[in-house]
């Protein structure tokens, strides 16, 4: 997104449309769990204060992939509100602010993208309709077996009657 400064004052113009999802640059990979699937879009309110511009607003682009939580298809718009004070010279006559809303786009994907905030994964256990279904094992229960008691009982009290066996060393030259 170029934006021009010629015509900027702190009335402020407000700016909005679209740069192609080329202008992500995101490069192509098998292990992309998201990929972008549409323009990147932007709205943005800008001012000029002297040689101060502000730049008020928020950048998204549609990713498409595979969902992390239940494995099916996932297509949502990420993105991120955006704010800018850049210093500008008298000489410049336009700004490319395409840099900072592929980082707010970018910076806005989550590490484990879900298709929708109520994706629940998929159920491995016995259905509930079927039966009782058994109480799950905590997560203390791999070492309730080795120590052959559950973690949740009060441990018996050190015996002091028993004195530390010490043994006395030499030092060999």
């Amino acid at each position: 997104m170029i934006l021009p400064i010629a015509g900027l004052g702190p009335d402020g113009v407000v700016y909005e449309g679209e740069d192609p999802r080329e202008a992500l640059e995101w490069p192509p990979s098998p292990r992309d769990v998201v990929r972008p699937a549409g323009p990147m879009r932007w709205r943005l309110e800008t001012k000029l204060f002297g040689t101060e511009l502000l730049v008020q607003g928020r950048a998204e682009a549609l990713f498409e992939g595979t969902c992390c939580r239940c494995g099916g298809p996932l297509s949502r718009v990420y993105g991120d509100e955006i704010a800018l004070s850049l210093p500008v010279g008298p000489e410049v006559t336009e700004v490319d602010l395409t840099s900072d809303l592929r980082e707010a786009i970018l910076l806005a994907l989550p590490n484990n993208p879900v298709c929708s905030d109520s994706c629940r994964p998929p159920r491995t256990g016995p259905d509930p309709a079927e039966g009782a279904v058994p109480e799950a094992a905590g997560p203390w229960a791999a070492l309730d077996t080795l120590f052959g008691g559950t973690s949740h009982e009060t441990p018996a009290p050190p015996n002091h009657a028993r004195k530390p066996r010490t043994r006395k060393t030499t030092r060999r030259s």
